[in-house]
């Protein structure tokens, strides 16, 4: 087989394969605004970022919210743990949209002569009409206007009242025909956007522009002068927080629609080429735009451990839809930055404080029992005498012993407050082992065996010390009147 017929081959090989495989769907997602107003509010549905999105399939219709899931957002490429909620918007927000309307030549006139307007303009107005009747009264707004060879016109001013809207487009006027000069569609454009820097105050917040047009413009040959018209739009846009919805139709030429989808790029808006098929295709293509400018929506985002920046941020949007995966990025945005919270420390600091309160409270109360227990009264059982010769007599004078009386049989007699020793007294600041004494050739030595709170005679501490008659030894709070037999 000659080499030209297998590159035949090859190619058709290739082509019924990705034909099969198909391209890859994914959903379009156009960020519209980010509100951070509520984000450094307390309270149990403060404290979250909201942001306004629309969510289109490749036909350009929105995706049913029931069709759109695992939302995740991510800030200078680092991805935020949270909760979201995502719902249509609805009349919750209110759009302020200015219409500009073409009627220049392209546009406006017929071919056929019986006819008043050509089919291309009837079927613009009709998908305005569609358009307007989406809007809510009393929330909405809408302005409209038109461009032709001989300038911008205004037919109806911003207002709530969309069958006024509607009855207005009547008043749109085609140029003449026959003109040598061509639109300035960029100029009209400009104007628009201007008006609606205008009315900055009083419209709703949320505003966008929309033009479906053919693109022509009289400074198309100079590039570098329509491409700053563009960027002086965009500069408009962007202080008044507007964007441009553009739809391109050209009945001839296609070459000026690229224009129309940089200045919807620009503005951060959309841009979409209408194909034409049947006649009715223009007017479902604007009034289409009415269900998704009608259908945004609004996603609201609570972060775990993101407290906000000083600095304008990326963020990332990304969302799988029934449409593919889709996703937008938002460069420089102001998220507010959460004053410092001084309450969980305060909240750390009571805890320990109350802890450590507690225990020492605790301890205070363990002290308080025992000294009660120590210092109840002891049931002493009155001695008759020494059961042999005794050498000297401890007799308690004040204390929970008072009255008590020990006799000093042995050579060593130890003194604690606990059993074994040879005079048992548990009263506070006795130790276990507390004393002793020592009796050698009736010399009465007494000892102090290292107690916690020391061993008084006669009011001084001692270590060691032979005892004399009617001394006073203070152990404790017993207090033991010493006699010699």
């Amino acid at each position: 087989m000659p080499l030209s017929k297998i590159q035949s081959v090859v190619t058709m090989a290739v082509v019924a394969t990705l034909g099969i495989v198909g391209p890859a769907h994914a959903a379009n997602v156009n960020f519209d605004r980010f509100d951070g107003s509520a984000f450094t509010e307390s309270g149990e549905k403060k404290g979250y970022v909201r942001f306004f999105i629309d969510v289109l399939d490749d036909n350009d219709d929105v995706v049913p919210d029931k069709q759109i899931n695992d939302v995740k957002v991510f800030v200078d490429n680092q991805e935020l743990k949270g909760r979201y909620e995502l719902r249509t918007v609805a009349d919750e927000n209110p759009v302020s949209v200015a219409i500009l309307v073409a009627a220049h030549e392209s546009f406006a006139w017929p071919d056929d002569p019986n006819r008043e307007e050509s089919v291309i303009m009837e079927q613009t107005k009709l998908g305005y009409k569609a358009f307007l009747e989406k809007l809510t009264d009393n929330v909405d707004w809408s302005t409209i206007w038109y461009y032709n060879e001989e300038g911008v016109k205004k037919v109806a001013s911003w207002g709530q009242r969309k069958e006024q809207a509607i009855d207005n487009l009547k008043l749109i006027r085609r140029g003449e025909k026959g003109v040598a000069t061509a639109p300035a569609l960029y100029n009209a454009v400009k104007r628009v956007m201007d008006d609606i820097q205008e009315n900055d105050q009083s419209i709703s917040q949320r505003r966008l522009l929309i033009v479906m047009s053919d693109g022509k413009d009289r400074y198309l040959e100079k590039t570098s002068l329509v491409e700053r018209k563009i960027q002086d739009i965009a500069e408009v846009a962007t202080s008044t927080h507007a964007k441009v919805i553009a739809l391109g139709f050209s009945p001839d030429i296609p070459e000026p629609l690229v224009y129309l989808g940089t200045l919807a790029k620009q503005t951060n808006g959309r841009y979409r080429e209408v194909k034409v098929e049947e006649v009715d295709d223009i007017s479902r293509a604007i009034a289409r735009t009415g269900e998704q400018v009608k259908n945004q929506y609004v996603l609201d985002f609570w972060p775990e451990d993101y407290s906000g920046s000083e600095q304008n941020v990326n963020v990332r949007l990304e969302l799988e839809t029934s449409a593919g995966p889709g996703k937008t990025v938002i460069e420089g945005v102001k998220w507010p930055e959460k004053p410092f919270n001084i309450m969980p420390i305060i909240i750390i600091v009571c805890v320990v404080l109350g802890s450590l309160l507690g225990i020492f409270l605790l301890v205070k109360l363990f002290k308080a029992m025992a000294k009660r227990r120590a210092n109840r009264p002891v049931a002493v059982v009155e001695e008759e005498g020494p059961v042999g010769p005794y050498k000297g007599k401890l007799t308690c004078t004040q204390g929970a012993y008072a009255g008590a009386e020990f006799y000093l049989t042995e050579d060593v007699t130890t003194i604690g407050s606990i059993d074994g020793n040879t005079i048992v007294i548990q009263e506070a600041g006795v130790s276990k082992r507390h004393a002793g004494i020592k009796i050698e050739d009736m010399r009465f030595e007494l000892a102090d065996f290292g107690s916690t709170n020391g061993t008084l005679v006669n009011g001084n501490k001692v270590t060691k010390q032979f005892l004399r008659d009617q001394d006073i030894i203070r152990i404790g709070e017993c207090h033991l009147k010493f006699t010699l037999k």
